[in-house]
């Protein structure tokens, strides 16, 4: 009570003062007006693969998919990229609003556990920074959306996990710029020898499992994952927050 009157809750977005009902979710950190459109879960059918949403029928490959296969197994996601979602994103990660990690890593968490927790997967990759954007930013939103996975993990099965974290295998070696605003041949070009797998003995034979924000086209993961599977891992595939 004594915190709520020294440091009152407010909208993430407009900054308008919210009545604290003790709630945690993502929509508690948004006022009625800011928040309307609230949370766009992704649900099947979807792509197999990459796990664009599709809005009739049944989940099968995507024409994308077939055209051009990714290296990665599968990409599973928790949201569509609209509403409070990217409105978060956005806050969080250009913003320094830090306080939607813990809600969003509540959802991925959830969805970790709905396609992966049966999954033999070995290591969880938060992606790499470039040290440079590192600096700039002060925090790696991968690693903030998934840090206290295996806490988690113990709470809910009383039981650490059977994979581990790792966040020295894989390092960004490259500044890239921006992807937004670019086509897909253009996104693929910037991110081309981006990564380093500098921990092949560790990662050889290994499932591994990339965690991200954002997945829109998948070249940062894609190109992270063939590097990955160049120098020895068995498999790859990706867990994002939101998917465009």
């Amino acid at each position: 009570m004594a915190e709520a009157l020294l440091f009152p809750k407010k909208c993430l977005k407009c900054g308008k003062y919210l009545e604290e009902d003790g709630s945690r979710s993502l929509e508690s950190c948004f006022c009625d007006a800011c928040g309307r459109e609230g949370i766009s879960l992704i649900v099947p059918p979807f792509c197999a693969v990459c796990g664009v949403r599709f809005h009739a029928g049944d989940t099968h490959v995507c024409g994308a998919c077939l055209k051009a296969p990714l290296k990665l197994g599968q990409v599973r996601a928790a949201a569509e990229y609209k509403g409070i979602v990217r409105d978060g994103i956005q806050l969080f990660k250009y913003h320094s609003k830090l306080a939607m990690a813990a809600p969003f890593e509540r959802i991925l968490f959830q969805t970790f556990l709905q396609y992966y927790e049966n999954l033999p997967i070995d290591f969880i990759i938060p992606m790499p920074l470039h040290r440079s954007k590192m600096r700039k930013r002060g925090f790696n939103q991968a690693y903030l959306l998934s840090r206290n996975f295996k806490k988690m993990y113990d709470q809910a099965f009383g039981r650490p996990p059977a994979w581990d974290t790792d966040l020295s295998s894989l390092v960004r070696i490259r500044k890239t710029e921006p992807q937004t605003g670019f086509d897909i041949e253009e996104r693929r070009k910037n991110v081309k020898g981006a990564f380093k797998s500098v921990r092949e003995d560790r990662i050889k034979g290994k499932h591994i499992l990339l965690v991200d924000d954002v997945f829109t086209t998948g070249a940062t993961c894609n190109e992270a994952a063939e590097v990955l599977l160049k120098h020895g891992a068995a498999r790859v595939d990706a867990l994002v927050l939101a998917r465009t």
